[in-house]
Protein backbone atom coordinates (compact mmCIF):
# COMPACT_ATOMS: atom_id res chain seq x y z
CA UNK A 1 0.00 0.00 0.00
CA UNK A 2 1.09 3.27 -0.65
CA UNK A 3 1.70 6.14 1.32
CA UNK A 4 1.48 9.68 0.23
CA UNK A 5 2.00 12.90 1.76
CA UNK A 6 -1.29 13.30 2.15
CA UNK A 7 -2.19 10.51 3.77
CA UNK A 8 1.24 11.11 6.30
CA UNK A 9 -0.24 13.85 7.44
CA UNK A 10 -3.80 13.21 7.79
CA UNK A 11 -2.35 9.96 9.70
CA UNK A 12 -0.37 12.17 12.08
CA UNK A 13 -3.46 14.80 12.75
CA UNK A 14 -5.30 11.57 13.96
CA UNK A 15 -2.49 10.59 16.43
CA UNK A 16 -2.47 14.05 17.77
CA UNK A 17 -6.00 14.50 18.03
CA UNK A 18 -5.90 11.27 20.33
CA UNK A 19 -3.23 12.12 22.49
CA UNK A 20 -4.97 15.59 23.23
CA UNK A 21 -7.88 13.97 23.92
CA UNK A 22 -5.91 11.83 26.09
CA UNK A 23 -6.86 8.39 24.81
CA UNK A 24 -5.68 5.59 21.50
CA UNK A 25 -7.07 4.84 18.64
CA UNK A 26 -9.28 2.12 18.39
CA UNK A 27 -8.04 -1.35 17.03
CA UNK A 28 -9.21 -0.16 13.90
CA UNK A 29 -6.30 1.18 11.16
CA UNK A 30 -7.04 3.83 9.79
CA UNK A 31 -6.07 3.71 5.80
CA UNK A 32 -5.90 4.41 2.01
CA UNK A 33 -8.02 2.44 -0.62
CA UNK A 34 -5.63 1.64 -3.09
CA UNK A 35 -5.12 -0.42 -5.75
CA UNK A 36 -4.38 -4.08 -5.04
CA UNK A 37 -6.32 -3.78 -1.08
CA UNK A 38 -8.44 -6.55 -0.75
CA UNK A 39 -11.13 -5.19 1.61
CA UNK A 40 -13.58 -3.67 0.03
CA UNK A 41 -14.87 0.37 0.31
CA UNK A 42 -18.23 1.76 1.05
CA UNK A 43 -19.24 5.67 1.98
CA UNK A 44 -21.42 6.34 4.60
CA UNK A 45 -22.28 9.49 6.47
CA UNK A 46 -20.75 10.34 9.81
CA UNK A 47 -23.94 10.60 12.05
CA UNK A 48 -22.45 12.37 15.43
CA UNK A 49 -23.14 15.52 14.67
CA UNK A 50 -24.56 17.55 11.85
CA UNK A 51 -21.90 19.22 9.80
CA UNK A 52 -22.06 16.12 7.08
CA UNK A 53 -18.62 14.61 6.93
CA UNK A 54 -18.41 11.38 4.95
CA UNK A 55 -16.39 8.54 5.93
CA UNK A 56 -14.86 5.62 4.07
CA UNK A 57 -15.36 2.00 5.78
CA UNK A 58 -13.09 -0.76 4.42
CA UNK A 59 -15.04 -3.95 4.90
CA UNK A 60 -13.50 -7.41 4.56
CA UNK A 61 -15.51 -10.74 5.05
CA UNK A 62 -18.52 -8.80 6.40
CA UNK A 63 -16.32 -7.30 9.23
CA UNK A 64 -15.42 -3.94 9.25
CA UNK A 65 -11.79 -3.57 9.28
CA UNK A 66 -10.44 0.50 8.74
CA UNK A 67 -11.90 3.21 8.42
CA UNK A 68 -11.10 7.19 7.01
CA UNK A 69 -12.45 10.83 6.10
CA UNK A 70 -13.65 10.77 2.39
CA UNK A 71 -10.98 12.35 0.51
CA UNK A 72 -13.52 13.67 -2.17
CA UNK A 73 -15.80 15.38 0.27
CA UNK A 74 -16.49 19.02 -0.24
CA UNK A 75 -16.81 19.26 4.06
CA UNK A 76 -14.15 17.38 5.99
CA UNK A 77 -12.24 17.11 2.68
CA UNK A 78 -10.78 13.52 3.94
CA UNK A 79 -10.26 14.14 7.84
CA UNK A 80 -12.30 13.08 10.20
CA UNK A 81 -12.66 14.31 13.94
CA UNK A 82 -11.51 12.30 16.68
CA UNK A 83 -15.08 10.99 17.14
CA UNK A 84 -15.48 10.08 13.53
CA UNK A 85 -12.43 8.11 13.57
CA UNK A 86 -14.08 6.08 16.22
CA UNK A 87 -17.45 5.18 13.90
CA UNK A 88 -16.01 1.53 13.60
CA UNK A 89 -16.03 1.42 17.56
CA UNK A 90 -20.11 1.49 17.50
CA UNK A 91 -20.37 -1.87 15.60
CA UNK A 92 -19.08 -3.84 18.08
CA UNK A 93 -19.55 -2.40 21.10
CA UNK A 94 -20.28 -4.31 23.88
CA UNK A 95 -23.46 -2.68 24.94
CA UNK A 96 -24.66 -2.47 21.12
CA UNK A 97 -28.07 -3.69 20.28
CA UNK A 98 -27.80 -6.48 18.45
CA UNK A 99 -31.37 -8.12 18.52
CA UNK A 100 -35.28 -6.64 19.27
CA UNK A 101 -35.90 -6.57 22.96
CA UNK A 102 -40.16 -6.27 24.67
CA UNK A 103 -40.88 -6.04 28.27
CA UNK A 104 -43.38 -8.95 29.06
CA UNK A 105 -44.50 -10.81 31.95
CA UNK A 106 -45.35 -14.68 32.21
CA UNK A 107 -44.60 -15.02 28.36
CA UNK A 108 -46.70 -12.18 27.54
CA UNK A 109 -46.27 -8.08 26.58
CA UNK A 110 -46.72 -6.43 28.88
CA UNK A 111 -45.32 -2.56 29.69
CA UNK A 112 -44.33 -2.79 33.02
CA UNK A 113 -42.54 -6.46 32.41
CA UNK A 114 -38.85 -6.60 31.79
CA UNK A 115 -36.99 -6.63 29.02
CA UNK A 116 -36.52 -10.04 26.73
CA UNK A 117 -34.85 -10.54 23.60
CA UNK A 118 -37.74 -11.78 20.99
CA UNK A 119 -37.97 -12.50 17.61
CA UNK A 120 -38.04 -10.14 14.79
CA UNK A 121 -41.29 -11.33 13.49
CA UNK A 122 -42.87 -11.15 17.33
CA UNK A 123 -41.03 -7.69 17.30
CA UNK A 124 -42.86 -6.40 14.07
CA UNK A 125 -46.07 -8.00 15.32
CA UNK A 126 -46.24 -6.19 18.39
CA UNK A 127 -45.34 -3.01 17.09
CA UNK A 128 -48.15 -3.13 14.07
CA UNK A 129 -50.71 -4.58 16.73
CA UNK A 130 -49.83 -1.20 18.63
CA UNK A 131 -49.64 1.49 15.85
CA UNK A 132 -53.20 -0.36 14.89
CA UNK A 133 -54.79 0.71 18.13
CA UNK A 134 -53.35 3.73 18.93
CA UNK A 135 -54.46 5.37 15.29
CA UNK A 136 -58.10 4.24 16.18
CA UNK A 137 -57.47 7.11 18.77
CA UNK A 138 -56.96 9.37 15.58
CA UNK A 139 -53.88 11.92 14.63
CA UNK A 140 -53.57 13.39 18.21
CA UNK A 141 -53.33 9.54 19.79
CA UNK A 142 -49.99 9.06 18.00
CA UNK A 143 -46.27 10.20 17.54
CA UNK A 144 -42.99 9.93 17.70
CA UNK A 145 -40.25 11.54 19.76
CA UNK A 146 -36.71 10.48 17.72
CA UNK A 147 -33.04 10.64 18.03
CA UNK A 148 -30.66 13.59 16.65
CA UNK A 149 -28.71 10.85 15.23
CA UNK A 150 -30.99 10.41 12.84
CA UNK A 151 -29.62 10.08 9.22
CA UNK A 152 -31.24 12.13 6.48
CA UNK A 153 -32.85 9.15 5.14
CA UNK A 154 -34.13 7.76 8.38
CA UNK A 155 -35.43 11.37 9.20
CA UNK A 156 -37.32 11.34 6.06
CA UNK A 157 -38.60 7.67 6.51
CA UNK A 158 -39.90 8.66 10.10
CA UNK A 159 -41.53 12.16 8.26
CA UNK A 160 -43.52 9.59 5.80
CA UNK A 161 -44.82 7.36 8.53
CA UNK A 162 -46.23 9.55 10.54
CA UNK A 163 -47.34 12.43 8.15
CA UNK A 164 -48.32 10.72 5.40
CA UNK A 165 -49.32 7.07 6.71
CA UNK A 166 -50.59 8.17 10.34
CA UNK A 167 -52.03 11.88 9.19
CA UNK A 168 -50.09 13.20 12.47
CA UNK A 169 -47.67 16.00 12.86
CA UNK A 170 -46.66 14.72 16.19
CA UNK A 171 -42.86 14.35 15.32
CA UNK A 172 -39.80 15.89 17.44
CA UNK A 173 -36.00 14.87 17.14
CA UNK A 174 -34.28 15.50 20.36
CA UNK A 175 -32.52 18.15 18.38
CA UNK A 176 -35.36 20.23 19.02
CA UNK A 177 -34.77 19.80 22.86
CA UNK A 178 -30.64 20.48 22.54
CA UNK A 179 -31.35 23.44 20.48
CA UNK A 180 -34.06 25.21 22.71
CA UNK A 181 -31.60 26.81 24.67
CA UNK A 182 -29.31 27.99 22.33
CA UNK A 183 -32.04 29.54 20.39
CA UNK A 184 -32.75 31.80 23.19
CA UNK A 185 -29.20 33.02 23.68
CA UNK A 186 -28.77 33.43 19.83
CA UNK A 187 -32.39 36.19 19.99
CA UNK A 188 -30.79 37.79 22.82
CA UNK A 189 -27.08 38.17 21.80
CA UNK A 190 -27.60 38.34 17.86
CA UNK A 191 -31.26 38.96 17.50
CA UNK A 192 -31.65 36.30 15.29
CA UNK A 193 -32.70 32.24 16.43
CA UNK A 194 -29.48 30.84 14.51
CA UNK A 195 -25.75 31.33 14.50
CA UNK A 196 -24.35 34.27 12.73
CA UNK A 197 -21.83 33.27 9.42
CA UNK A 198 -21.02 29.79 8.01
CA UNK A 199 -18.85 27.37 7.37
CA UNK A 200 -16.99 29.87 4.67
CA UNK A 201 -16.08 32.75 7.22
CA UNK A 202 -13.67 30.24 8.97
CA UNK A 203 -11.87 30.56 5.69
CA UNK A 204 -11.30 34.22 5.94
CA UNK A 205 -10.91 34.88 9.57
CA UNK A 206 -7.71 35.26 10.85
CA UNK A 207 -8.33 34.81 14.74
CA UNK A 208 -11.06 32.60 17.04
CA UNK A 209 -12.42 33.51 20.47
CA UNK A 210 -13.70 30.33 22.35
CA UNK A 211 -15.84 29.60 25.28
CA UNK A 212 -15.84 26.72 27.31
CA UNK A 213 -15.29 24.03 23.81
CA UNK A 214 -12.61 22.81 21.99
CA UNK A 215 -13.97 23.11 18.36
CA UNK A 216 -10.73 20.34 17.53
CA UNK A 217 -12.33 17.86 19.05
CA UNK A 218 -15.06 17.84 17.24
CA UNK A 219 -14.89 19.71 13.87
CA UNK A 220 -12.09 18.81 11.27
CA UNK A 221 -8.87 20.57 11.41
CA UNK A 222 -8.29 23.40 8.76
CA UNK A 223 -4.96 24.53 9.84
CA UNK A 224 -3.31 22.25 7.03
CA UNK A 225 -5.82 24.14 4.17
CA UNK A 226 -6.11 27.28 4.71
CA UNK A 227 -2.97 28.27 7.22
CA UNK A 228 -4.85 28.80 10.12
CA UNK A 229 -2.73 29.49 13.43
CA UNK A 230 -3.90 27.97 16.55
CA UNK A 231 -2.99 29.74 19.99
CA UNK A 232 -1.21 26.97 22.47
CA UNK A 233 -3.58 28.21 25.15
CA UNK A 234 -7.19 25.97 25.46
CA UNK A 235 -9.65 25.46 28.02
CA UNK A 236 -11.56 22.87 29.04
CA UNK A 237 -13.71 21.39 27.07
CA UNK A 238 -17.16 21.74 27.44
CA UNK A 239 -20.08 19.52 28.46
CA UNK A 240 -22.67 20.67 27.34
CA UNK A 241 -23.54 20.33 23.70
Amino acid sequence: MKLTRRDFVKSNAVAAAAAAAGVTLPGIKTATAAEGDDLRWDKIACRFCGTGCSVLVGVKDGKIMASQGEPDAPVNKGLNCIKGYFLPKIMYGKDRLTQPLLRKKNGKYDKNGDFEPVSWDEAFKTMAEKWVAARKKGPKGIGMFGSGQWTVWEGYAASKLLKAGFRSNSLEPNARHCIASAVGAFMRGFGIDEPMGCYDDLEHADAFVLWGANMAKRVFDLVKDFGTSKSPKSTRPSTTY
